[in-house]
């Protein structure tokens, strides 16, 4: 059994690196969480990948043989070229991803993409090219000034660090989290600008009519505070 405290949110994170230890940062904080999935760009232009199927072509007995028609199986690297390619040609979602903070889904037909623009937030691309969004990850708990805390609700969060592997006491676990049961940990500063997006369920009762009843209305908003301001006369 393990002694680990928290449940298991998936597979165990690959090819993480190790949280950097070497020096003490009396603001930092340690966000625990399951890290989105990391896919690598395509490396290759579209010249570049359409010469080396030309040249693959042109050296082939059987492809010539056929009439130009390109035998199968493919070569694999050329293969993983050719699909990296597909995936870049992805049209107006590739951009949407590479210079916004996008919300995405697709619907069968189309990509339907939402791009986020956050007040405050420093622009995705730093002066020297630097990505100041790194990863994404679901956050359940986070530790600050040697304590370890839990929240009452997982937050989704566009992080500025990179996700670290968890390197845990004798059970493999930290603050109770395990790399094993899906966990990663990022090192952040408390003044660090990061997106948190509060993610809930249900039907539109719920979450729409019930929720803009009298009582229940959230006070932090802005149209809420003016209607209840009290009405100055001018002089």
């Amino acid at each position: 059994m393990s002694c680990c405290e928290y449940p298991g949110v998936g597979k165990e994170p690959e090819d993480l690196d190790k949280p950097v230890y070497e020096t003490f940062n009396p603001g930092e904080v340690r966000l625990y969480g399951r890290p989105a999935l990391a896919r690598p760009k395509a490396k290759e232009d579209r010249e570049k990948i359409l010469a080396k199927v030309k040249a693959a072509e042109e050296g082939n007995d059987e492809y010539r043989s056929r009439g130009g028609i390109f035998p199968f199986p493919f070569p694999d690297e050329l293969l993983d070229e050719l699909l990296e390619y597909l995936i870049k040609e992805m049209g107006f979602l590739y951009d949407e991803v590479l210079n916004h903070l996008t919300l995405a889904i697709y619907d069968g037909n189309s990509f339907r993409t939402l791009p986020i623009e956050v007040s405050g937030l420093p622009k995705l691309c730093c002066a020297d090219g630097e990505k100041y969004i790194k990863s994404i990850g679901v956050i359940y708990g986070y530790a600050f000034e040697g304590h370890c805390y839990k929240l009452p609700k997982p937050k989704i969060m566009f992080i500025p660090a990179t996700a670290r592997r968890i390197v845990g006491d004798k059970c493999g676990c930290d603050c109770g989290y395990s790399a094993d049961l899906g966990y990663a940990v990022w090192q952040v500063d408390q003044l660090d600008r990061v997106v948190a997006l509060d993610i809930r369920s249900g039907d539109v009762k719920t979450l729409i009519l019930d929720e803009n009843m009298p009582g229940n209305r959230s006070p932090q908003a802005y149209s809420q505070s003016l209607s209840m301001a009290p009405v100055r006369p001018r002089e």
